[in-house]
């Protein structure tokens, strides 16, 4: 073909071997994408999409928790656990619950205070229930009067995580007062 005159399409060679390079890589990028989301929907970036789809057991009690902290006014007021550590609310409740079931010393390798806190009682499973609860609610307290002027009504005195267990079932009872726990600060 002669240099001066061009296809009847409208398109040169180079344009031809561009739209080819760029047909083949959105399908290389697109096929297994599409893969992902159809079959296998747990590997990452899907699994925060099918997190809810899950059947879950509704018949099974279920444990959770209320912090509230009681202020130099005397108000009670209820804390977004969220909002002190600015952690994802899972990440802040399964904290909590750990604490409280005294999981932190029974891993592997337990922080050295953890042993010779555990080797206090006798052993780990000897342990009152929640035995490093109050460090967990005392740092809280303090996050949250951390971020209040020390001459603030608001600043908190005490802290106190109540929990709660809602029994299961369609009409289960969700308030079902367990216990609570109480930190001053």
């Amino acid at each position: 073909m002669p240099k001066d005159t061009k296809p009847l399409d409208g398109y040169d060679e180079g344009d031809r071997n561009s739209f080819v390079r760029y047909a083949a890589l959105t399908a290389a990028l697109f096929v297994p994408l599409l893969f992902a989301f159809a079959a296998i929907r747990n590997l990452y970036p899907f699994a925060a999409s099918t997190m809810m789809t899950g059947i879950r057991d509704t018949e099974t009690a279920r444990a959770y928790y209320v912090l509230r902290g009681e202020t130099i006014s005397g108000e009670t007021i209820d804390l977004p656990a969220i909002q002190l550590t600015n952690a994802l609310t899972g990440r802040n409740w399964s904290l909590v619950s750990t604490a409280v079931e005294n999981k932190s010393f029974k891993i592997r390798s337990p922080h050295p205070a953890n042993v010779s806190l555990a080797a206090a009682f006798g052993g780990a499973d000897k342990l009152p229930e929640a035995a490093r609860l109050e460090d967990l609610l005392r740092a809280w307290g303090t996050i949250y009067n951390s971020r209040l002027p020390a001459s603030s009504n608001q600043r908190l005195t005490s802290l106190r995580l109540d929990k709660y267990e809602w029994e299961g079932g369609i009409n289960g009872q969700y308030d079902r007062f367990v216990e609570s726990w109480r930190t001053v600060l």
